[in-house]
């Protein structure tokens, strides 16, 4: 759960500076954003190559992910979305994953994930040092 966690809150953009505060609308606003741009032939679903696609396109400081976390990643956050195993992911199993890792991540159940949530989980992302 914990990569594809990664995966997801790189993917619906996260990351964003340490001030910030994501809260669930903006999350849901971006990861809108992201599965139409992930959806590259505009079919409504997501395959495990436009996952991988989108992952390996993102920018990671000065670069690009290497081609290996960024499959390792794809391919974890897949399985865990694809809730029936027909080898596509829709809006909603996406979006049910975003729900439950949002979940997770907010602490303190105020709908929002802060400057503290945000340390705490990209702490426990980074793993033990």
């Amino acid at each position: 759960m914990l990569r594809q966690s990664l995966t997801l809150l790189v993917l619906v953009g996260l990351a964003t500076p340490a001030l910030a505060q994501e809260t669930r609308a903006s999350a849901a606003a971006k990861f809108k954003t992201e599965f139409a741009a992930s959806d590259t032939n505009k079919d409504g679903v997501l395959t495990r190559a436009e996952v991988l696609a989108r992952i390996d396109n993102m920018k990671v400081g000065a670069g690009r992910p290497d081609p290996v976390h960024a499959k390792r990643l794809a391919d974890l956050w897949f399985t865990s979305a694809d809730k029936n195993k027909d080898g596509k992911v829709t809006q909603a199993e996406a979006q049910a994953l975003l729900a439950a890792t949002f979940a997770k991540y907010d602490a303190n159940h105020d709908g929002k994930i802060g400057g503290d949530e945000r340390a705490a989980a990209k702490s426990e992302m980074q793993g033990p040092r």
